[in-house]
């Protein structure tokens, strides 16, 4: 009896400890919200919604001991990378082969900035990790996964730019894939040597492990 007394004791322990790192990651995305809020002009409203589906996501886990779904983390996580390597100039008129394809990026027309991104070489002032990278993003948006998955792969092995960030996309198409031990793998590795996305790869851990 009083072997039971104390397992119930633990679980509820463990419970209110779990409870309390959720509080203290959801009020860390929070900040991060508010911050990004107020450190730029033009409010991102895609980032709003995915940490908001993110909070209510994570939230739920805890509030019910129920994992969401691989496709919902996925879809509450992942965010196409911005486009920080040729931003789009407002009236430009003439654009150079690599700002051209990062403009269809940045548009969102995703199958016309695979056909340019893939025609770019050094000779266009573009490190091949830095295209390899924005094109692995591009697949992402149109679901091919396996194309995108390559393309990360050879990113990280080149160990060069994008590595960590490629790291957190792999793990997020292993999610995707419900390959879930993969995707807590890259986590750790990236919560070990990186600060790249910390509070989104500390919350998915929690919610994974």
């Amino acid at each position: 009896m009083k072997e039971a007394e104390f397992d119930k004791d633990v679980k509820k322990a463990i419970t209110a400890e779990k409870r309390k790192e959720q509080k203290d990651f959801l009020r860390s995305l929070e900040d991060s919200l508010s911050e990004s809020n107020q450190s730029s002009k033009g409010f991102n409203w895609r980032i709003a919604a995915s940490v908001a589906v993110l909070i209510g996501l994570v939230g739920s886990f805890f509030l019910f001991n129920q994992r969401p779904s691989s496709d919902a983390l996925y879809d509450a996580y992942f965010v196409p990378y911005s486009n920080v390597v040729a931003p789009v100039v407002r009236d430009q008129v003439s654009l150079s082969k690599k700002a051209s394809a990062f403009a269809a990026y940045e548009k969102g027309d995703y199958e016309q900035a695979i056909k340019e991104l893939g025609l770019l070489t050094a000779q266009d002032s573009l490190e091949t990790s830095t295209r390899d990278f924005y094109l692995a993003n591009a697949h992402l948006q149109l679901n091919q996964f396996e194309e995108a998955k390559k393309l990360l792969q050879q990113v990280v092995d080149q160990n060069k730019e994008w590595k960590d960030e490629s790291i957190w996309y792999l793990a997020l198409i292993s999610l995707k894939m419900n390959n879930l031990d993969t995707s807590i793998s890259y986590l750790k590795e990236l919560q070990e040597n990186s600060n790249v996305f910390k509070s989104k790869v500390d919350s998915l851990l929690i919610t994974l492990e």
